[in-house]
């Protein structure tokens, strides 16, 4: 780090936190996955959304602040919803494939826009 951050930066910081969180609930309060457990699922799905689609057991790994048990309900609670789009695997039925949904990025996008916006002025004189 160049330099340290003063005492309104962090205040900014803290500030910009909160209203991320309340973002991203609200943003996918219509679908019922507004808990910041699928905010890590889906912005670590977003990274990877050019890569093919992931097999369904590798996404529990994506939310390592609930159990494996949890993330199952999870994730099938997210396909259930159309967040997440399941499909089979051509060299293995037993494997299911799961990307995101073009809704699911739209939104993902938008929190990601949102999200700058919050961090934009922290830091800057």
């Amino acid at each position: 780090m160049s330099r340290p951050f003063n005492a309104a930066d962090r205040i900014l910081a803290a500030k910009a936190i909160f209203d991320i969180d309340t973002f991203w609930s609200t943003s996918f309060a219509d679908t019922g996955l507004s808990d910041l457990n699928y905010c890590d699922l889906f912005t670590q799905m977003w990274l990877n959304r050019e890569a093919p689609p992931q097999p369904k057991t590798e996404l529990y790994a994506l939310m390592p602040n609930i159990s494996r048990r949890t993330a199952v309900k999870y994730v099938q609670n997210a396909i259930d919803q159309g967040m997440l789009a399941e499909q089979e695997c051509d060299t293995d039925r037993r494997i299911r494939l799961i990307r995101l949904t073009p809704a699911a990025c739209a939104k993902v996008e938008r929190f990601l826009d949102h999200t700058c916006a919050c961090f934009s002025s922290v830091g800057n004189p």
